[in-house]
Formats: structure tokens, sequence, C-alpha cells
């Protein structure tokens, strides 16, 4: 198979644009990576004001987050409603044009506007997008309708639309009248960039319970916190390690009726920090109330850790029922504390799930590159 040039367009998720980025550079494929300079300078834990995109560049390299055979190219969107945007995206427009194309590739999450409305300027090339969020989570910030206008707008701009959940085939079909041969189901990529942070070498710590991420209502926290008598009724040396940034965190710890068997890393942490939470756990508990697919799910899994997650969205798609994990219905304590008391009290049971975390990144990786290149095959032969 001759070489594709495929662009990547990522906003937000930029760990899903770097893991997919390395797997389609693995298949000696020529890739293009554009990226949100502001995003990019949060994610490497330098300031957006005070980095330049030489620096930033220089970073991505030197922590081998891509490999040097994938060109990275930088652009930068004011506020969603500043209108200077326009001309942001005008200018990402012809360096993708000016970088000769075979196929763009949009990996949008919910409310990305610009992003939308570059989809529908690229006209040049065949544009694939991802919605990884096909269907408002609860609780998201703007109203449903915007988010639906947002969405919609980019299903118009798409030849194909990649989802990455089963279910979200049907979801995008309905919601924006989406024909069904233009929706690809393809599995969320196992997060490989975020191993690539870990400084050294942290030892599990037996008996820990990690749960990273954002702290927001959706993602049920205060089960888990409601769920440690129970645990810790079974394991008395159970512990709670709550890596986590977000508006919902305060009214969460407020809950905790024994602090000896917390420890809160608070804020937002560098990537390099939350390697090493991932390496001291012994497994993760992700109790969402409301979620479409998890890359904090394909992370454990890329550490070798057994995940406990509820049976929402697409998360069963992910959890091999006692293989890897556990799902538990949402918004259910007891249940929660039952299946983590299981995995930590079941040494032989916990290890073959750690063993088939890894043997499921190391599968999927290359099976994802694969699919994904077939559908910028398709779309190139109906364009």
């Amino acid at each position: 198979m001759s070489p594709l040039r495929i662009g990547l367009i990522v906003s937000d998720d930029l760990d899903y644009g770097l893991d997919l980025a390395n797997a389609l550079g693995d298949a000696s494929d020529e890739v293009t990576l554009y990226l949100s300079m502001t995003n990019l300078a949060w994610y490497l834990g330098e300031s957006p004001n005070a980095s330049s995109p030489d620096l930033l560049l220089e970073l991505l390299y030197k922590k081998r987050l891509v490999p040097q055979n994938v060109t990275v190219r930088l652009f930068h969107f004011p506020r969603m409603r500043d209108p200077r945007s326009l001309l942001a995206v005008t200018r990402l427009k012809r360096m993708i044009e000016a970088d000769s194309l075979d196929v763009a590739h949009i990996l949008m999450g919910p409310g990305e506007l610009w992003i939308a409305v570059l989809a529908c300027w690229i006209r040049d090339v065949p544009v694939v997008s991802t919605m990884i969020i096909p269907q408002p989570n609860l609780g998201e910030k703007l109203p449903v309708f915007v988010l639906w206008m947002i969405a919609k707008l980019l299903t118009l701009g798409s030849e194909l639309i990649i989802v990455n959940g089963a279910d979200q085939t049907d979801v995008v079909r309905r919601l924006y009248s989406v024909p069904a041969h233009k929706i690809v189901y393809i599995s969320l990529i196992p997060r490989i960039a975020a191993a690539k942070w870990a400084e050294g070498v942290h030892e599990a710590e037996l008996q820990t319970i990690l749960f990273p991420g954002k702290a927001q209502p959706r993602k049920g926290l205060e089960f888990l916190i409601r769920a440690q008598p129970f645990v810790t009724e079974k394991i008395p040396n159970a512990r709670f390690l709550i890596a986590a940034h977000g508006e919902d965190l305060p009214r969460c710890r407020a809950l905790v009726v024994d602090e000896s068997k917390f420890e809160f890393q608070e804020g937002f942490l560098t990537s390099a920090k939350m390697a090493e939470c991932f390496q001291k756990a012994s497994l993760v508990a992700l109790p969402y109330l409301s979620a479409s697919t998890s890359g904090m799910l394909t992370t454990a899994y890329v550490f070798g850790k057994p995940v406990v997650a509820t049976n929402v969205g697409a998360l069963p798609e992910y959890v091999q029922e006692g293989k890897t994990g556990f799902l538990v219905p949402p918004a259910d304590p007891e249940r929660l504390a039952d299946a983590i008391v299981r995995i930590l009290n079941d040494n032989a049971l916990y290890r073959r799930m750690e063993e088939n975390a890894r043997q499921w990144v190391c599968r999927e990786q290359e099976r994802i590159a694969m699919e994904t290149r077939q559908v910028y095959l398709k779309a190139l032969a109906g364009y």
C-alpha cells in the first residue's frame, strides 16, 4: 500500500490526536498533526502566554510524544465568540491546503464551533471527522441546542463520521440525520501517550484505588467516597487516591467520613504527575453517571490496571467483564465497593486482569490504526 498524506486536526483532546498520530506514523503514512497551541502549552505544563511555538515543538519531540516522522503544526483560536477566530480558521485552512493532504481527519469534542466551521470550509480533500461526544453528557455548560447546531455543522462538512461507541452510530443517525452509510464505528484508541509521561518507575501501592480526572457531578466521585466505608470494612488498609480538579471536588470532599483513608491530589495535575498516580494505583474506579467513552479507562489499561466502571454510555464495550474489570450500576456505592473488594482480595484475579489489560492495548492499537486507514480510503474512493 502506498503511504497516505494524512492531516489530523485536534483542538482539545490532545492525547487522542497524539495516540492516533503515533499509530498511523508506525504504519508508514505521512502524518501532519495540527494542534491548538494554547492547549498544547497547558498539556506540556508550560504557560500559553510565555511559550514560543519552537519551544513547544521541541518539548513535544524531546518527550517522544510523537515520532520524528510526524510533522506538527500549531494553530491558535481566540475565544469562541471572538470574531478573530474567523481569521484563525482561514489561516488554518490555508495551512492545510499548502500541505497537499490526501485526507483531513478532524477530532472534535462538544462545542468546538470553529473546528466545525473548518470542516465545512475544507474542499480540496475529503474530510473525515470523529465526533468524540455525539450526545451531550449531563452538566454540559453550553445549551443543548447550541451543542446540537455545532455538531450538525460538523456532519455537513464531513464525508464520513467516526464514532467510538457502537450505540453512537444510531445516535448520530437519529440526532443529526446522517445516513447510516456515512457513519463508521471504530473503538477509542489506547492512550499510549499517557505512559510516555512517566518519569521513572513507581511501584503500585497495594490496595490503592485511583479516581483520575475532572470532578464533575456526572463523574460520580461522591459515590466512590460513599463506597469507602463498605470497602474498608472488608479491606482495612485500602486507600483512595483522588487525582482530580473541578467544580464538584469541594462538595465531594465534604462527604469524606475518614480522612485517613484518602489522599487528594487537587488541582490540574501535570501529565507526569498523573502518570505517577496511575503507576501507584492498584485499580482505577470510574463511577460515572453519564459518559460517551473514557480516555481514563484506556489509560488505565496502558498502565496495566484493572477498572471498575459503571455501565453507562459506551463503557461496557471497553470493560471485559471479569477479564479487565467489572461493571456496576451507576449511583450504587455498595455494588461499587463489592466490585473493588472482589478484585483487591483475589490476587490471582488481579494478575489476570492486569495481563489482560496490557494485551488489550497491544491488540487494539494496531487494529484501530488499520480500521481508521480503511475509513480514509473509503472517503477517498467516494470523493
